[in-house]
């Protein structure tokens, strides 16, 4: 699933540019804020997350990877880039101030010669990444992106609740064509769906159990269309939502300008990570379509395995876990140390300089580097990050344990994130509970 990258069509000439968003997560702020920790660099199964986007970026030929993030990120992402192996020519670009993904792409954009792939530094995919590239490179959509079905919880994870925003998904069958995309309100239990729409797509599929992993393929016109318009903010609720629109309704293509940035010749240019399409022998078409024709969003749609974001605290545990699980090789390191009678679980791992004492249990959980655990500890569906101290006695249950955090002996957690380091007090006993250097919890 996560093998070294395979080598693509031509080394020397990266087809596409990825731009890979290493920003805060609103959902993990508890993890990285007061520490200045880099979300892009927290551990799934004992690997920084953006590990897991690099490689399938390089497994799927694109070479020209540029990493944008905050300047209290950059130096340690840079730290990061300078001993990962990797095949991929890779820059780290620290941005000013953010209001959303759109200007951080508009930031970004004298970087981008070609067309390019945008997304998150968080996501875990199972999906062989020429299985996506392969398919946009002889469809040749002006927008490619994927969709899924989530994967389901399996319960662990700190304080916090994911809140997903529920969308209604329209997917043209015939096709593969992204046709809907609709926030549901709560209150409402119908849906309205415009004639223009249905006439366009009569064999549309809906489905209210998609999610958008933010992985999002453009042709390069589109970056010139976003930095015309800054009143666009946001890739997945501006720009993919008026896109999707705009196949049906022609009048937005005139209305927002886009018609006027789709080049004429697009169904027949060579459009970068497309020649592909040419080389494999397969006949683009010889123009006469229209502008609305050319304007094709492209969907994946990934059912069931493995596939998600660690933008959440309880999904960056299920990662944890089902990376973890499948992992093949040695789970505990080499170098860690095992006392007696102490037992770590097949679906855990326990890694480099980490010393567990006697009658230690470790149950689907993941201990991080340079660890210092005590005596009769159990760790159960929790992750532990590296140089983190717990004393005797201590249970943990559904936590997540940031890294250089001391845990005193006999104290009792469940459901708990504990901030990078902070002392847990001797005998504490808290359930579902955010710990940071300035909780009130001890108080």
């Amino acid at each position: 699933m996560f093998s070294v990258a395979a080598q693509p069509f031509d080394s020397h000439k990266p087809e596409v540019t990825a731009v890979v968003l290493a920003l805060p997560e609103k959902g993990m702020a508890v993890l990285t804020e007061h520490a200045n920790m880099s979300h892009a660099l927290l551990p799934i199964a004992n690997r920084p997350m953006i590990w897991y986007t690099l490689q399938w970026l390089e497994q799927g030929g694109i070479l020209d990877i540029k990493i944008v993030t905050t300047r209290e990120s950059e130096a340690d992402i840079v730290g990061y880039i300078e001993v990962y192996k990797g095949i991929a020519s890779i820059t780290v670009k620290a941005l000013g101030d953010v209001s959303g993904t759109a200007d951080a792409l508009r930031q970004v954009a004298p970087l981008i010669k070609s067309n390019f792939v945008v997304m998150p530094c968080d996501l875990v995919v199972d999906v062989p990444a020429t299985h996506f590239f392969d398919l946009v490179r002889i469809k040749r959509p002006a927008v490619a992106t994927m969709f899924c079905e989530p994967m389901k919880s399996e319960g662990g994870g700190g304080s916090t609740k994911s809140a997903d925003t529920q969308l209604c998904v329209g997917i043209d069958q015939p096709t593969s064509r992204l046709v809907l995309l609709q926030e549901i309100e709560e209150e409402r239990e119908d849906l309205a769906l415009s004639m223009p729409l249905i006439r366009r797509f009569p064999s549309m599929a809906l489905s209210e159990k998609m999610q958008d992993t933010h992985v999002y393929m453009f042709q390069r016109w589109v970056l010139d269309f976003v930095m015309a318009h800054s009143e666009i903010e946001s890739l997945q609720e501006d720009l993919l939502p008026l896109l999707v629109r705009a196949q049906s309704q022609p009048r937005l293509l005139e209305k927002h300008e886009i018609a006027k940035y789709i080049p004429e010749a697009s169904t027949t240019a060579s459009m970068g990570v497309y020649d592909s399409a040419a080389q494999l022998g397969l006949n683009a078409g010889e123009g006469g379509q229209s502008k609305q024709d050319s304007l094709e969003v492209f969907v994946y749609v990934r059912r069931g395995g493995i596939i998600g974001r660690a933008n959440e605290v309880p999904r960056y545990c299920d990662l944890n876990s089902v990376v973890t699980r499948i992992t093949t090789g040695a789970h505990t390191d080499s170098s860690a140390v095992l006392a007696q009678q102490t037992q770590v679980g097949t679906e855990s791992m326990v890694g480099a300089s980490s010393q567990l004492r006697e009658r230690c249990s470790v149950k689907r959980s993941v201990v991080g580097a340079h660890c210092n655990i005590g005596k009769d500890v159990k760790i159960i569906n929790s992750v532990v990050m590296d140089h983190v101290t717990i004393g005797d006695g201590v249970r943990l249950e559904s936590c997540v344990v940031c890294k250089l955090a001391t845990i005193g002996n006999s104290a009792q957690l469940k459901g708990c994130e504990v901030a990078p380091n902070v002392f847990v007090p001797d005998a504490s006993n808290l359930k579902n509970t955010e710990i940071t250097d300035d909780s009130e919890v001890f108080d």
